[in-house]
């Protein structure tokens, strides 16, 4: 249950729109956060370690997300390739509300990788 002291200066509202609006700096804060606590700065890609990196970004995104307590499916994606000269090129589109839904992209450099997350937050309520 939402109460206004969760809220301070809001009126009621207005605290819907916050829970249903998809806040891009926020989500990349928590990217950012998850990402270099799993990937260290001095880390060398290892293919050895990429799944578990992996899973352990994008399950991280999704529970600290959700613990956010909005009204919003998330889609959180994670790509984890090593620095070697070859480029890389992707797009993405999406046929949403643009008044509440909304995606961020974080991308994170070590000497020997990078790592791309990608986020969609779908509003439900």
């Amino acid at each position: 249950m939402t109460t206004m002291d969760e809220f301070p200066g809001f009126k009621n509202d207005e605290i819907k729109d916050v829970k249903r609006t998809f806040n891009e700096e926020e989500v990349k804060g928590i990217i950012k956060e998850i990402v270099e606590k799993n990937i260290l700065q001095g880390s060398a890609y290892l293919h050895s370690r990429i799944s578990n990196w992996n899973n352990s970004i994008v399950n991280s995104v999704v529970e600290k997300l959700s613990a956010l307590n909005k009204s919003f499916k998330y889609i959180v994606t994670c790509t984890i390739f090593e620095k070697n000269g070859a480029g890389i090129h992707a797009t993405t589109t999406c046929y949403w509300d643009s008044n509440y839904d909304g995606s961020t992209t974080y991308r994170h450099d070590t000497n020997s990788m990078y790592v791309i997350v990608n986020v969609w937050g779908l509003c439900v309520g």
